[in-house]
Order: structure tokens, then sequence, then C-alpha cells
């Protein structure tokens, strides 16, 4: 089993912030080429996203808890008969 010391701790997250640095300059410079009428359009799906995502997950853990407590107050529903 490798062990593991403080050394290699640091190194990995000096690793780790070379690599967000360099993804953030990369973004930097992907939104710096983009056209104006590129930009809006990203602006607008990433505010629909962050709007509707949070949403969306409320909304399910609602309608989720709101059958479990029909099925706790009412129990499961009878069987049909086949005739």
């Amino acid at each position: 089993m490798k062990t593991y010391r403080f050394d290699s701790f640091v190194a990995d997250m000096q690793d780790m912030g070379r690599k967000c640095n360099r993804a953030v300059r990369s973004g930097a410079r992907s939104l710096a080429a983009l056209s104006w009428p590129a930009l809006l359009a990203v602006s607008i799906v990433l505010a629909c996203l962050i709007t509707l995502v949070p949403l969306v997950l409320t909304l399910f853990v609602g309608f989720l808890l709101l059958k479990v407590l029909a099925t706790a107050l009412f129990g499961r529903r009878p069987a049909q008969i086949v005739e």
C-alpha cells in the first residue's frame, strides 16, 4: 500500500492549482474570441440552466416527498380484480 506524506499532498495541490489556472486561462481566451451575438446566446443559455436546474430538482424532491407522505397516510392502493 502506498503511504502518503505531506509533501505529496502539497505537490498534488500545486498540480491541481496549475490545472485550474490553465482551465481558467483557456476559458478566458475562448470567451474573448466569441462574437457579441454568440456571447449573448451563451449568456442566455447559462441563465436558463442556472435558473431551471435548481427549480427542477426542487420540484422533483417536493413531489417525491408528497408521494412518500401520501403512501404513508393512505397506504397502498387495493389490488385491482382481474376477471
